[in-house]
């Protein structure tokens, strides 16, 4: 095998050892010295591909970045906003559960959003999306018009990051179907719901 394969090969086993470091511990509670026996090499081969654990945690904090931008990108002007609705917060719900690294830069913006006392751009950026197709849908009569596009919205990203927060005692698989839940609960197609 060739030096820079190998290389590449170690590099994304560091990523993915960092990935689940940081998704169960957090940034501060993540150990470089657990992550380099969990790959099966010294703590001086993770510093020749990641120079601090500050450039570790930024490579999952901009592929949070980019991917979530992705998501949000995906939503097509035209279609009718609950189906937009339900694309983007599964898309976001469904990319979580497959992917670790996408996890730990979900860990990490949180975390960092709680420090600073921000909300992360990304997550901003899909509240602002789903409170404007949450508006669209309920002045087409596809959802209640009982609360306001901002609660709702509020509702909607507290279901999507709180099933990461909880998934150790729920499992991140039951936050894709507590989605397809919530937009069936508030919809007023929903059998058995009778509108406003």
């Amino acid at each position: 095998m060739a030096k820079q394969e190998r290389s590449s090969r170690t590099h994304e086993r560091f990523l993915d050892a960092s990935a689940d470091e940081f998704v169960r511990h957090g940034y501060a509670g993540a150990n470089l010295q657990r992550i380099a026996t969990d790959v099966g090499m010294t703590k001086g081969a993770l510093y020749a591909h990641f120079p601090s654990k500050d450039a570790l945690a930024a490579a999952f904090t901009s592929a949070f970045n980019r991917v979530g931008h992705e998501l949000l990108r995906e939503v097509t002007e035209g279609d009718p906003p609950v189906k937009s609705l339900r694309h983007v917060t599964l898309g976001f719900m469904l990319r979580m559960q497959s992917d670790l690294r996408f996890r730990a830069g979900v860990r990490l913006a949180l975390d960092d959003g709680l420090a600073h006392q921000r909300v992360p751009a990304v997550v901003a950026e899909l509240s602002a999306m789903l409170t404007r197709l949450v508006g669209d849908a309920q002045e087409k009569e596809e959802l209640t018009t009982r609360q306001c596009p901002e609660l709702i919205s509020s509702l909607v990203i507290a279901v999507i990051f709180g099933a990461y927060c909880t998934a150790p005692a729920t499992g991140l698989d039951k936050g894709v179907e507590r989605v397809r839940l919530l937009w069936q609960l508030l919809s007023l197609d929903a059998p058995g719901r009778a509108a406003p």
